[in-house]
């Protein structure tokens, strides 16, 4: 046991010494294989400190060999295990920068074009060709590939895109979004009550959704559709709240064309499902005319709610949501606009972060349900049931965790740790509900809007904010 220990040890002091070489003399690469392969307490930078003592004390002779012909002093197989730890290690920081800086999820063909720019130019073209052998036949690669990344925590999937705003713009933002939330919440008279709305592009035809597909014996199944069925859509105006006694007064609306949306579907429509609105215009879009449109629906819809609770109706910036007869409407309703900053919805409307993923994946099961039972020609009316029946699980879920998660109620006090996560605090910030000063106003809109950003903040026309001139 002794000599397997020292034999052991000499290996390691070995291969510790190969990567410290074959890395570029990089200590922080050879401490972190000394590190993984001893289990010691030590930090990084002590395990450095011991790394170069090492080559410090290594003689000449044996740094030469080590250099020219490693095999004379190490073992094939451990050999290769340090070889193959400086391929995986610069590969796996390549794979970092990509991610993190370049917003590249690199694909199969880019990591094995890297992984081979990896490997140490001093090399014999023996040991090379040895080092490079998994990446030759593409069984091999997608095992090395697949170890690689089950070892070091990788896995295959997609980049989420999102607006590119720096991180402190982003708390800058979200704080400023908060301060907004905690004054209006702070300041109504009445039982606060928000509204969230937001819109959602759905398909006729869904293509391309996974499951069990057999191997071709004569002929490839195929999905079949036509080209217009899988390029139309139809706009969902989707409302929900906190209050689940309030989400099902809230108005669901299905926006489509002339030609998405027959006279006699949207009858046969307003009979299967009442609850659900269908509007049948010029274009799926939404517009300024559309959102006062909705805007009537939703205060017929709250009735003498407007009455006893402070309503607010939380949307984004985009244009169609933003005029001054839109803000005219909802004042003279009762009802007050708030709108979470630009690039921030992904991170704080609660639409965005906790509802129309779940929608739409039970919207796309119920239609190829739908489809299954009508032998693969599903009906448009088949296609609306399907909606329909995802439409009346999002109205029947309660959606508070969504709206405290965001941190848009309880004074962030039960935002959620994966917000918390993207914005890189440790725990919720405390956020004053006092009025935003101009400076924070700013934060909340886009940087080239000219419109009276106190009107909206205040639910008042007449308030502005007062520039004093140096």
């Amino acid at each position: 046991m002794q000599e397997r220990t020292q034999r052991r040890a000499r290996v390691l002091r070995l291969q510790t010494l190969l990567v410290y070489i074959y890395s570029g003399h990089q200590s922080d690469v050879a401490a972190r294989f000394w590190v993984s392969h001893t289990g010691t307490s030590l930090s990084l930078g002590e395990a450095a400190a011991h790394v170069e003592w090492l080559y410090i004390s290594a003689s000449v002779d044996e740094k030469v060999e080590m250099m020219l012909n490693p095999r004379c002093s190490l073992g094939l197989r451990p050999l290769m295990v340090a070889l193959r730890f400086i391929v995986e290690l610069q590969l796996l920081s390549w794979v970092q920068f990509q991610n993190y800086e370049c917003g590249v999820a690199p694909s199969r063909k880019m990591l094995l074009d890297h992984a081979q720019s990896c490997a140490p130019k001093d090399l014999p073209p023996s040991l090379t060709a040895r080092l490079l052998r998994p990446f030759k036949t593409a069984r091999s690669q997608r095992k090395a590939l697949a170890a690689f990344r089950m070892k070091h925590r990788r896995k295959l999937g997609k980049l989420r895109s999102e607006a590119p705003i720096p991180l402190a713009e982003k708390q800058d933002k979200a704080l400023a979004f908060y301060q907004w939330c905690n004054y209006w919440q702070a300041n109504t008279e009445r039982e606060p009550l928000l509204i969230n709305m937001d819109e959602s592009s759905l398909a006729f035809h869904w293509s391309g959704l996974a499951g069990t597909v057999a191997e071709a014996a004569v002929s490839v199944a195929t999905d079949k559709a036509k080209l217009s069925s899988r390029r139309a859509r139809v706009t969902y105006l989707c409302c929900i709240t906190h209050d689940s006694t309030v989400q099902p007064l809230l108005p669901q609306v299905l926006l489509g064309n002339s030609r998405s949306f027959p006279l006699e579907f949207v009858k046969q429509a307003a009979e299967v499902e009442p609850g659900i609105t269908v509007w049948r215009e010029k274009s799926a879009w939404n517009s300024h005319r559309l959102t006062r449109k909705f805007l009537r629906l939703l205060c017929a819809r709250l009735g003498d709610l407007l009455k006893t609770r402070s309503v607010g109706l939380l949307l984004d910036f985009a244009p169609c949501h933003v005029h001054d007869s839109i803000f005219e409407l909802a004042r003279s309703a009762g009802l007050r606009l708030l709108f979470v900053p630009p690039g921030m919805t992904p991170l704080l409307q609660p639409c965005d972060t906790h509802c129309f993923a779940a929608f739409k994946n039970n919207a796309q099961e119920n239609w190829r349900v739908k489809k299954s039972e009508a032998g693969g020609h599903p009906t448009l009316l088949m296609w609306f049931q399907a909606v329909a029946a995802a439409v009346h699980d999002l109205v029947h879920r309660s959606w508070a965790r969504a709206f405290e998660s965001d941190g848009i109620l309880q004074q962030q006090r039960n935002m959620s740790s994966h917000l918390l996560k993207q914005l890189h605090w440790s725990t919720a910030p405390q956020v004053p509900p006092v009025w935003p000063s101009e400076e924070v106003a700013t934060l909340l809109f886009p940087r080239n809007w000219c419109g009276n950003r106190a009107k909206y903040i205040s639910g008042n026309p007449d308030v502005w904010y007062i520039r004093t001139l140096n």
